[in-house]
């Protein structure tokens, strides 16, 4: 910010004996103007702004001017405790620390006058300011009404522009008020102007500064509305001076841009605090670097020559040489546009960075460029399309995609640029479809109720006509960034006090509104019927499992948690895993076979692709060798089992997972109507079963394995009732699901009769 474009205040402050009238039962005039300078004065410096501000008191035991000739009462008790110069904390503890109320009463035309001669005195310095502004604070206790004082202070202020703006207890109104009783003012002595009325000196003080105020296009505000405007901090305002670029389209179309920030993320600068508001100015600031190895001895390393720069991927460190080097891309500064897309193509979430850039030609180019500029960006406006742009900002910087999106207006012809993702730095995630679920399904009753919260809870509704919006963005500030910069205020004035709550702070009385607006009986009556549509219930969570418990199951107690533990498995916690996970289940794997089985038959059904059947019955070979793997596996544990222990299925943890396996296909089989391939595989599972059951050993454990998988759980062929298609009869697969030992002897015929059948096969191949 130059110098030229600057502002100059001056705050004049009443600090007489009539100051010290109480608005309520613990804050007097004067706190709460010392409040409003604070708070002027913490704007400027959390803003990072070069304005300067200087400080007048009237009505002080002191005085120091340069119009007080030492004897006369004119300008006596006035002084000026802060010349004009950038904020800092030293001026922002004078503020609430050294400011106290006397016993004098002096005389704000006097105050007024000391302000404008300092402009003047800085003006012969030459000090030149964009703005100049004469903020007075007082309770209208004490104005001398002196004709010549009145015409000087006019004429100052219209021979060097200066604004003057009154901040006092009262506001206009005020003036116009009639006196009250005594009985009627003392019963309201808690309202917010405090117990005392306004006297008729004070009326005439009033109406003689508001005057002067409208004569210097000034203002007049009470204590409320000026605590209103200041009690939010705002970010640096920084002029964008732009960046020049060649835009080109291919090799023979240039036109040179200038490219301005329009908007940008706000950021608090809080890391340059110490340098800019350091407490001492003469204090050398030091920056101690110290290096150490990560070995047991921690030697210190106090020669660069025993360091190498290296990257750092992972836990192992590259160390950079000149081929490293070498291998770093090499950039110029461009600004390439590579095609254009339909708008549509561009998703709003694609939108990336911290910042918008408004996108013009270049003003010293002529009108040609001008000209050319605007017919193509009403064209890509006609056509609805955007432009995808390669942008580099300098040959150390890396490059960048974004979208050129046409603006056009009476006013203004231009393109914004907005920056966009890689492929590479976007995470792809695809979520399960809940709307074929019935279990998180909503019925018309719950999808009302929440319509209705949403528009309860809506903030951009007006309710009347002349309201303004609830929630409007430009007036409503980050509450995380007021409290810091309250925190930082308070600590760096008081650092041994505690913070307070900031509740009540006067920075929380816009959200406190918006807050009041929709806590509402009608949002409570919403949420209390949500509350009963939707009820909660507590999942009981799955006990860890140590080498003492690996093999037993946890014991259910009533029906209730039967349920909840059924569901555990497609919560909505393990249906959003699922989903992340899904684009990387290429096959059915070991680890969790069933899952993967079911994102992969689900990608199939989704797909409804001609090679629907085909990949189908891929997977279901897949997971047909893997339901083979784990009961081989059980053969194995049961191998080390005593043969009382092989009554119980639960002492195994291989049995249940095949069969689960063997369930997810049956149940994907009948959603493809692919019936053929499961029957197959169950009839051909048996007779591995019935071969394996002929072994002594194993006899009663297949034959356990067996019943109280498949027949308890009545899994067997899919029928003809189930599938259409299907060649078995309902009886035949109730036949099919009978013991193993009962039908060995025609289980031993059919493999017998499949094995003439593949040698006759096998003869036909050949011929």
């Amino acid at each position: 910010m130059s110098k030229n474009e600057t502002e100059g205040l001056v705050l004049v402050l009443d600090v007489g004996e009539t100051m010290s009238t109480k608005i309520n039962r613990t804050t007097t005039y004067l706190q709460s103007c010392v409040d409003i300078i604070q708070m002027i004065v913490q704007r400027k410096m959390f803003q990072s702004s070069k304005d300067e501000i200087g400080l007048t008191l009237f009505g002080c035991d002191q005085t120091d001017n340069e119009l007080w000739d030492g004897s006369s009462d004119d300008f006596r008790h006035v002084s000026l405790v802060r010349c004009l110069s950038i904020v800092d904390w030293e001026m922002l503890d004078y503020v609430q620390n050294k400011i106290a109320v006397s016993n004098i009463r002096g005389d704000v035309l006097d105050g007024i006058l000391v302000a404008l001669n300092h402009f003047a005195d800085d003006q012969n310095k030459k000090k030149t300011f964009k703005e100049k502004r004469v903020i007075v604070l007082t309770d209208f206790s004490s104005c001398s009404n002196d004709d010549f004082k009145l015409k000087e202070i006019g004429k100052n202020l219209a021979r060097q522009s200066i604004r003057l703006d009154v901040i006092s207890p009262f506001s206009e109104d005020d003036a116009n008020k009639e006196e009250k009783p005594n009985s009627e003012t003392n019963s309201n002595s808690d309202d917010h102007h405090g117990s005392k009325q306004m006297t008729i000196a004070q009326k005439e003080a009033l109406n003689l500064l508001n005057n002067l105020c409208e004569q210097a296009e000034g203002c007049l505000f009470s204590f409320d509305e000026t605590l209103s405007l200041l009690s939010t901090y705002q970010a640096r305002t920084i002029k964008s001076s732009g960046t020049k670029y060649q835009m080109t389209i291919g090799e023979k179309f240039s036109l040179p841009i200038v490219s301005m920030i329009k908007c940008k993320e706000s950021k608090p600068e809080i890391f340059r605090f110490k340098k800019v508001f350091a407490k001492d100015e003469n204090v050398e600031l030091k920056t101690d670097r110290a290096r150490f190895t990560k070995d047991d001895e921690q030697r210190d390393l106090n020669d660069k020559t025993d360091t190498v720069d290296a990257f750092k991927y992972g836990s192992t460190y590259v160390p950079i040489d000149s081929d490293t080097v070498s291998l770093k891309l090499e950039v110029e500064k461009c600004f390439n546009i590579l095609g254009f897309t339909k708008s549509e193509n561009v998703h709003k979430h694609y939108f990336s960075g911290d910042s918008v850039n408004q996108i013009m030609p270049d003003p010293s180019s002529g009108a040609q460029v001008e000209e050319a500029f605007v017919n193509m960006v009403r064209a890509m406006f006609e056509e609805d399309v955007f432009g995808i742009v390669r942008k580099v900002f300098n040959s150390r910087s890396s490059p960048e995609m974004g979208c050129l999106i046409p603006y056009v207006t009476k006013e203004t012809t231009c393109l914004f640029y907005l920056s966009l993702p890689f492929d590479d730095d976007l995470k792809k995630i695809t979520l399960e479809n809940f709307s074929i679920m019935k279990k998180f399904k909503p019925n018309d009753k719950q999808l009302s109720l929440v319509d209705d919260l949403i528009d309860s809870l809506d903030l951009s509704r007006k309710i009347d006509q002349d309201e303004e919006e609830l929630y409007d963005p430009h007036t409503t500030f980050n509450p995380y960034i007021q409290r810091m910069f309250q925190s930082i205020a308070l600590r760096a004035t008081n650092p041994s006090d505690e913070l307070p709550n900031f509740d009540e702070h006067i920075t929380n009385t816009h959200l406190a509104k918006i807050g009041s607006r929709i806590r509402n009986n009608t949002t409570q009556n919403i949420l209390k019927r949500l509350q009963d549509e939707f009820p909660l219930k507590e999942l009981v969570k799955k006990a860890k499992k140590n080498e003492e418990n690996i093999f037993e199951k946890t014991k259910i107690e009533n029906k209730e948690e039967v349920e909840l533990i059924s569901m555990n498995d497609e919560n909505l916690t393990d249906i959003l895993e699922s989903g992340l996970e899904s684009n990387k289940v290429k096959k059915v794997g070991t680890v969790n076979p069933v899952g993967d089985f079911k994102i992969l038959a689900e990608k199939i059904v989704s797909s409804n692709s001609q090679e629907a059947k085909e990949e189908f019955e891929q997977i279901c070979m897949q997971i047909q060798e893997i339901i083979k793997d784990l009961f081989e596996e059980s053969l194995r544990q049961a191998n080390s089992f005593n043969d009382a222990d092989l009554n119980d299925m639960t002492v195994f943890s291989f049995q249940e997972k095949s069969f689960n396996c063997v369930k997810i296909m049956r149940q994907y089989s009948l959603k493809l109507n692919l019936h053929s391939e499961f029957n197959s595989f169950l009839k051909t599972f048996k007779i591995y079963l019935i071969n394996e059951s002929l072994k002594i050993k194993m006899a009663k454990y297949v034959e356990n394995f067996w019943q109280k998988f498949f027949i308890d759980n009545n899994l067997g062929l899919i029928n003809n009732l189930e599938c259409t298609d299907s060649d078995v009869s309902s009886d035949a697969a109730e036949k099919f699901l009978t013991s193993l030992n009962e039908n060995s002897n025609n289980s031993a015929k059919d493999i017998e009769e499949t094995k003439e059948k593949e040698e006759v096969e096998d003869l036909l191949d050949l011929m």
